[in-house]
């Protein structure tokens, strides 16, 4: 079989107020173009289709027009699992009733965990759980621990495991030893989920999600990483998803391209100003030299219409740097405009009596007044 390994697709996600839907949507292509052109026998998606457990109707109709191209218009299985953004209930409704689609889709852990067949390969699909879920599957035993609470699955699926078959596990997990790359949030809140590869041991191949780094943590136990690049963090970093044939156990990557790039750029105001370009890529800006005020956000969005975040030196404090989302940046109120504006062009703050006139002038203002 040839097997397409995908994961953390979420959809939905906003990054500093920006909607990724259009890129989003131009992943979904390539995916049905690769399921199409590279004779894929199965999908798998290891996890966080959605970013929210509430997903908007734009992330579901995206996520309808997957599946059904995928399992309905190509006839190619797709499995899939919850991860810790998908809402599994609402993922795996009608599971049952959609299998005879082609789509299985594992939202709650189970304690007897049969396996979804297809030709010679054997699924087990482990969806993203908390410790006490297990627990109350296995209450005749101690589980202490996350790292024990996976080893416990994992051992209960052995028990009835058949060897001489290619066994492949799906699972949403961080394996310790994996690397985390700056959108992988919920991974870095502390380490108590983390679990080492040595509980994956006696299976053909482990197809994960959750970070959103491709990598291999063994040969055999893989990260497709999500599709699109969701942080800053992964600029240098191209996006893929993996394609196993079980034939002789070959791993391929293919490059997911999006529209639009993701960059950062850094350097002093007179650099990053004069080497600017017109571009519609989705761009960070790091100004080592000066402050950045409201001219100089209006001068760069005119170039990057996408930007989405912009940092400049404190004028107060020589060594530190501060950044704001666009979002942030144009939300400010007046008396925030005004302390940015006298930051910028006299390297103070304002007065109290300046302050006392400045809002004396926006009520004037605000009431109809005459300023001349």
């Amino acid at each position: 079989m040839r097997i397409l390994h995908t994961s953390d697709w979420h959809l939905g996600i906003m990054i500093n107020n920006t909607s990724m839907l259009p890129e989003q949507e131009h992943f979904i292509e390539q995916l049905i173009d690769i399921v199409r052109n590279e004779q894929i026998d199965a999908v798998v998606v290891a996890g966080d289709v959605f970013d929210s457990s509430v997903s908007n109707s734009d992330a579901i109709a995206l996520y309808n027009k997957a599946v059904t191209a995928v399992c309905g218009v190509l006839k190619t299985p797709m499995l899939i699992i919850a991860g810790n953004h998908d809402g599994a209930a609402r993922l795996s409704s009608c599971r049952e009733l959609l299998k005879n689609s082609g789509l299985y889709i594992t939202g709650k852990l189970t304690k007897n965990m049969r396996p979804t067949i297809l030709d010679d390969v054997h699924f087990y699909s482990i969806p993203h759980f908390n410790i006490d879920e297990v627990r109350c599957l296995y209450p005749e035993l101690e589980i202490k621990s996350y790292e024990s609470a996976f080893q416990t699955v994992c051992d209960n699926i052995r028990l009835n495991m058949d060897n001489s078959k290619v066994n492949i596990v799906i699972a949403h997990a961080f394996i310790s030893g994996a690397e985390l790359s700056d959108s992988d949030k919920s991974a870095m809140i502390g380490t108590a989920n983390m679990v080492s590869k040595d509980v994956f041991d006696g299976f053909s191949y482990v197809a994960l999600g959750h970070l959103h780094r491709p990598q291999k943590v063994d040969n055999h136990i893989v990260y497709s990483g999500s599709p699109l690049k969701y942080s800053f963090g992964e600029v240098t970093r191209d996006k893929s998803v993996m394609i196993l044939d079980t034939a002789d156990m070959t791993k391929t990557k293919v490059e997911i391209k999006p529209i639009n790039n993701m960059r950062s750029i850094k350097g002093t105001y007179d650099d990053v100003s004069g080497d600017a370009i017109c571009s519609n890529d989705y761009i960070k800006i790091e100004i080592t030299d000066r402050y950045i005020g409201l001219e100089a956000l209006d001068f760069f969005r005119s170039y990057y219409p996408n930007l989405l975040a912009i940092s400049g030196k404190a004028a107060s404090l020589d060594n530190e740097q501060m950044t704001l989302s666009i979002d942030d940046v144009e939300n400010l109120t007046p008396l925030e405009i005004l302390n940015r504006f006298f930051l910028e062009t006299l390297q103070c703050e304002p007065e109290k009596e300046q302050i006392e006139l400045f809002n004396a002038a926006l009520t004037a203002i605000d009431d109809g007044g005459d300023l001349s």
